[in-house]
């Protein structure tokens, strides 16, 4: 009987990334559901499923220090795993809410030719998708990385605002800016598959949630400390 790492290992996605995508993925988190549970790390969702169908449902937590708009950045894959080890469903999350990631030739999941599930992220942004093509419908997802870079500062969400304070206006001013000048993009909508098994250092891949949960305030004032000292150097 496989371990929980062990069945997240065997499904992990690729994810198509933008050739000019400035911000790598950091770090893969997961969390196994057996039964119906509400998502610590997407807490506006229960996660269900037919039980009997269905072995268990894995979801993939992405962390990336930014999203183009914004400091902080998690998005979330759920793979359905039926009693034989197949894939029978995907979902994506897509600005908050989430989507059903499916070929939209077959309707079936999207899977790669060796059989894995392949999704693509909106450049920039991240959301999840499961045709390129999708992209052009996402309202601004040009201007996001352009003009509108950094216009979000940092949304510092509700979980992590007990281990540390929330920025206040000229930290989010300070961050619009360097995002802006540091990050802004036209994307090629040209894809290259990023591999996190490949791509990621061994404690950085597929890290219990809890354990990722508890580092992202360290992530965030890293990362807070570097934009500062880029604005010292007169850099923003």
């Amino acid at each position: 009987m496989k371990t929980e790492w062990e069945l997240a290992k065997q499904h992990l996605p690729v994810f198509m990334m933008d050739e000019r995508e400035p911000f790598g993925m950091k770090a893969v988190g997961y969390t196994i559901f057996t039964e119906n549970l509400r998502s610590d790390s997407f807490p506006k969702r229960v996660i269900g499923a037919d039980w009997e169908r269905t072995d268990c449902v894995i979801e993939y937590e992405l962390w990336f220090d930014y999203d183009i708009q914004h400091l902080y950045e998690l998005e979330h894959v759920w793979i359905y795993v039926g009693k034989d080890g197949s894939v029978q469903k995907v979902e994506g999350s897509f600005h908050g809410k989430y989507l059903n990631e499916v070929n939209l030739d077959t309707g079936k999941p999207p899977l790669d030719e060796n059989g894995r599930v392949r999704v693509w992220l909106q450049p920039g942004k991240h959301a999840v998708l499961s045709d390129p093509r999708l992209v052009r419908l996402v309202p601004e997802w040009m201007e996001s990385c352009g003009e509108l870079a950094g216009a979000d500062g940092v949304p510092l969400p509700e979980m992590f605002q007990k281990a540390m304070p929330v920025p206040d206006q000229q930290t989010r001013e300070l961050v619009h800016r360097y995002i802006r000048r540091t990050f802004s993009f036209e994307p090629s909508l040209k894809f290259q598959p990023f591999f996190p098994e490949k791509e990621l250092p061994a404690e950085e891949l597929l890290i219990p949630w809890q354990q990722l949960k508890s580092s992202v305030p360290g992530r965030l004032k890293k990362e807070l400390e570097k934009i500062r000292e880029a604005e010292k150097n007169g850099l923003i």
